[in-house]
């Protein structure tokens, strides 16, 4: 058996299951019932271990829209709209306070059809992501990301004629949202569940480590994602970094058409770890060895192709996240 590498550049990291386990991986442990945003370190007997203290490092600012110089390399290639940002604040619409920049989150309130908090979350557009290999185009302005007002946030991706910035008709549309911020450290719950498994379909909840440039040194934490190497339709998750190990995770063992509250909690430095858990149960704990003080920025996207193998003809996948809430 092997798990799967980093996901932005277009090829997978073969790690062995022996390789894992001896980089510590914990056991897994069956879900919960939908336990809503529990705390830390979690219901005794259930699999949790002592976590250790906060990172003595806050929130992040990312760049703003239009500043990801040259793109992100390895998510996308040149001579395209790749690693733009949309989402610019509108007049009257000021960035989150501090207490809100500390503890970055969203309920996604808003009306029916609107496009996500653009203070909060920049929207990356542009095709031939993940050297070229994925389907995908990504726009902006609520085409495929909007809020269904009920406080949620869908994400859509679907087949449909779509002319690129280079002119270049495809036919595939998604989205990607990036946080404005990012932290070094802490806890990421986010709260969703998947429309039906389709072929091609590569939704994921992750979280990337800053500058994306030197990936994969800074890390990369994939909370869920889905439809790999056309898999049962089972969330999975994985750790990558530049040292041995990367690409060890695993299945989490639920219906993804759920709704599931994924939770992860991640230490940088020499010895930093990860916490995965599902519903409120310990899952498993990772190494997860960047430099200290890192920061990564929590990423939502649906992906075509590439990994999730060969679209099907009525493609038409959709992410529904309910909150995302990061903090200490």
């Amino acid at each position: 058996m092997t798990v799967h590498g980093l996901r932005g550049a277009g090829g997978r990291v073969a790690v062995t299951a022996a390789a894992a386990l001896l980089l510590g991986a914990g056991t897994p442990v069956q879900a919960g019932t939908g336990v809503d945003d529990p705390p830390w370190p979690g219901t005794p007997g259930t699999g949790t271990v002592p976590l250790p203290g906060t990172p003595g490092v806050g929130m992040v600012p990312l760049p703003g829209a239009g500043e990801i110089a040259g793109g992100l390399p390895g998510m996308g290639v040149p001579d395209d709209a790749v690693g733009q940002a949309s989402g610019t604040a509108a007049p009257g619409d000021v960035d989150a306070s501090a207490a809100e920049v500390r503890s970055f989150r969203d309920e996604f309130t808003g009306p029916a059809g609107s496009a996500p908090s653009a203070s909060k979350w920049k929207q990356l557009t542009g095709c031939m992501w993940g050297h070229g290999v994925e389907k995908q185009c990504y726009t902006a302005g609520g085409r495929n990301a909007r809020l269904d007002g009920a406080g949620h946030l869908v994400i859509n991706a679907r087949r449909e004629k779509y002319v690129g910035a280079d002119g270049v008709s495809r036919r595939y549309t998604s989205a990607r949202l990036v946080s404005r911020v990012a932290r070094a450290g802490g806890t990421l719950r986010v709260r969703a569940k998947l429309s039906r498994r389709q072929a091609g379909a590569w939704p994921a909840i992750w979280l990337l480590g800053t500058p994306a440039a030197k990936t994969p040194h800074y890390g990369e934490i994939d909370l869920m994602e889905n439809g790999l190497n056309g898999a049962a339709w089972d969330p999975e998750y994985h750790v990558h970094t530049s040292g041995a190990g990367s690409g060890a995770g695993g299945a989490y063992g639920v219906d993804a058409t759920r709704w599931h509250v994924y939770e992860v909690r991640w230490t940088t430095g020499p010895s930093g770890r990860v916490w995965f858990r599902i519903d409120g149960r310990l899952v498993r704990v990772l190494p997860y060895r960047v430099p200290s003080g890192s920061p990564a920025e929590v990423i939502l996207n649906i992906a075509v192709g590439s990994q999730a193998g060969r679209p099907a003809a009525d493609l038409d996948s959709t992410m529904t996240v309910d909150y995302v809430r990061m903090g200490g």
